[in-house]
């Protein structure tokens, strides 16, 4: 009885402690600061001390979450505190850091919330270097008939981007190395150039540009092509206001000695946009623009046959005005445009003095909300218009087609798993009506109909069996009439219409396809024969054994004269097959392709052939590429090509090749991932 007695203090104790031992509630934790700075690097550990030990049952129930994400498993328990080291290097900018405990009753409590910036330096938040260069060197080790490049070659790249932001100013540089042993094959005629960089220094309302970049949006004065120069850009407040001042090269530049190229004034375009943003309601927003360019483009003279051709200068200018509303939430878009140019085509001092012209584009569509039946049909329908003069064109948009009207109707829809769409278009040309040149109207019509299944078939069905199933069925029209024809010319009067369908199936390990189609021929003035083409195709894919894989595949296609009923056959058969005989180590690919031609009864160009084609690859990869650690990657190479003709009986022609080729790539970044 008194040994019970003088025990019982002992038997209560782990009790008592338990209870007197402070509950996670009662902890007091705190975020360690990083050493002598204010702020976290991206690859800074995360440290918590806690007030008190925590207790190895506690330590299953306490989560630690990184931006709402959980990062409790690499989490390192220390005796008053735990440790967590990024994976990867966390992002620049604010962080949120939360712990949190989880009890088996079901309750969550907060134990801890910090906030905390992530920055590169006290100066730059962010300092990143991101980068992947590559080289490859290729051998032929045999050859057979075969004519092209040396048997020895060594070609490669490497591009850069880096990016400097501190608190106010944002500084991002892109840049790419080309390198070529023969400068002949170089895309720049040198040994080593770089092809393409820009450098970027943007603030809050500012922004300087250099080097390759877009101009300025697509339109009727530029094409929005990237093109080599420099601009400024200030932003205001007022109707969101966007000024804008620019130079450009006139013609595409590609090394780096021509610099920005706008040293030429006669091969330079300076120019100016304005743009501001206007919305009169919550669901309204209208945008007003306008691009003044003026400059010159130094062209070589075209029509000469000298060995030392004439360059031409052709100066002018251009302007455009926009007017871009959208309204109904964006639902409803209308777009207005006129341009005007002032060109010299024959050049600076030729002659001839510059042309003015003009040229405008309008566009409606509209966009409404999906209905609300139980599979919503989603629709949009459009009509656009566009003119361009005869004599209209501008330095920045030296493509864009001239001497035309057009219009156009468009509508397209969807619902559940069917989509449809159309569209018809009404083309004039010789809009000055030019005697000497002909004047001719084109209609285009077509539509496309079209079902996608998404979902798996049901367990039985006939699409069990053949597989997951799309289909597409489109026809198109193309009219193309003279309302005026010179003297001494054949009239156009032509139509080509067409249909083709197409439906394909697909399994996990399995897939096939068919396809048929038909385009009709026909002018009607009789100088071109009508025709009649039919065309016939399907393919197979299987996946064998996870790491296998087989295509097999075939087309035909059959043309016939419908007055003389003389025929043109072809088919092409395919064969391909891959496999992975180590995965993603040791791999290999064959692809073979047969094609036959049977014209023996063209009137215009009888013949009757057949070439096979082979080609095969093994590669092997040697190391994988990964962050400042190069990659190697072997491969051996085959291809030949065998001619056969039936018809003149002439012997077969024979040539093929074996390359050697070694490929090492580096990509680079900092700051690195941890390791």
């Amino acid at each position: 009885m008194n040994l019970v007695r003088s025990l019982t203090p002992l038997l209560l104790l782990p009790p008592l402690m338990a209870i007197a031992a402070p509950q996670p509630g009662q902890w007091s934790t705190t975020l360690g600061a990083p050493e002598a700075r204010s702020f976290y690097q991206p690859g800074d550990a995360l440290e918590l001390d806690f007030s008190d030990v925590v207790a190895s049952e506690w330590q299953p129930l306490i989560r630690l979450e990184l931006d709402s994400v959980d990062v409790t498993e690499m989490v390192t328990w220390e005796a008053l505190g735990l440790r967590y080291q990024p994976v990867r290097a966390m992002s620049a900018g604010e962080h949120e850091l939360r712990l949190m405990y989880y009890g088996d009753d079901g309750s969550v409590e907060e134990l801890g919330y910090w906030t905390f910036e992530v920055r590169q330096t006290a100066a730059f938040k962010t300092i990143t270097i991101d980068g992947n260069s590559e080289l490859t060197i290729n051998q032929r080790l045999a050859e057979h008939n075969m004519s092209g490049p040396p048997d020895y070659n060594a070609d490669g790249f490497s591009q850069w981007s880096a990016e400097l932001q501190s608190d106010r100013l944002r500084i991002e540089g892109t840049g790419e190395l080309a390198y070529a042993n023969r400068p002949e094959q170089g895309i720049t005629g040198r040994r080593l150039d770089m092809p393409q960089f820009s450098i970027l220094a943007e603030t809050e309302r500012t922004r300087i540009a250099a080097g390759d970049q877009s101009m300025g949006m697509e339109s009727l004065v530029m094409d929005g092509y990237q093109q080599r120069g420099l601009q400024g850009e200030l932003a205001l407040d007022t109707f969101d206001t966007t000024f804008r001042l620019f130079g450009m090269s006139g013609n595409r530049e590609l090394t780096i000695g021509d610099g920005l190229g706008l040293s030429d004034p006669d091969d330079r375009i300076i120019g100016a946009r304005w743009e501001s943003q206007w919305q009169p309601g919550d669901a309204s927003e209208i945008q007003l623009s306008s691009t003044y360019l003026t400059g010159g483009i130094s062209e070589l003279d075209a029509g000469s046959w000298s060995s030392t051709p004439t360059t031409r200068v052709k100066d002018g200018h251009a302007w455009n005005a926009v007017l871009d509303g959208f309204f109904l939430e964006r639902r409803l878009r209308t777009r207005w445009e006129h341009a005007t140019s002032h060109y010299d085509f024959d050049g600076r001092d030729f002659g001839f003095d510059a042309v003015t012209d003009s040229a405008w584009s309008a566009l409606v569509s509209l966009d409404p909300n999906p209905t609300d039946w139980e599979k919503p049909l989603d629709w949009r329908i459009g009509v656009e218009a566009q003119k361009v003069g005869t004599f209209y064109r501008s330095l920045a948009h030296s493509n864009l087609p001239s001497d035309i009207y057009l219009r156009r109707v468009y509508a397209s829809a969807n619902r559940d798993k069917w989509y449809w769409d159309t569209s018809y278009a009404l083309e004039e040309d010789n809009l000055d009506d030019f005697a000497a040149y002909a004047t001719t109207e084109t209609s285009r019509w077509n539509m496309q109909l079209g079902y996608d299944e998404y979902e798996p078939p049901e367990s039985g069905s006939v699409f069990d069996l053949l597989g997951q199933p799309s289909y597409s069925l489109s026809i198109d029209r193309v009219n193309r009439k003279d309302k005026q024809t010179p003297t001494g010319y054949l009239p156009n009067d032509t139509r080509v219409e067409g249909i083709q369908a197409s439906a394909a199936f697909r399994q996990d390990d399995w897939y096939w396809s068919v396809e048929l189609g038909t385009e009709r021929f026909t002018d009607h003035t009789g100088w071109q024969p009508d025709t009649d083409t039919h065309n016939l195709g399907w393919q197979l894919g299987l996946e064998m054994l996870e790491h296998y894989g087989l295509t097999l595949g075939w087309q035909g296609s059959q043309t016939r004269y419908r007055d003389g009923g003389e025929r043109i056959d072809q088919q092409i058969f395919s064969l391909g097959g891959n496999a992975q005989f180590i995965p993603d180590r040791l791999s290999a690919t064959v692809n073979l392709s047969l094609n036959q031609n049977n014209a023996e009864d063209d009137p215009f160009f009888p013949q009757r052939d057949e070439s096979l084609y082979i080609s095969g690859q093994l590669d092997w990869r040697i190391r994988k590429p990964e962050s400042n650690r190069a990659g190697l990657h072997l491969s051996l190479s085959y291809s030949g090509n065998t001619l056969r003709d039936r018809l003149y009986g002439q012997d077969p022609s024979n040539e093929n090749q074996v390359w050697l080729e070694l490929r090492t790539t580096l990509p680079t970044a900092y700051p690195g991932g941890m390791q």
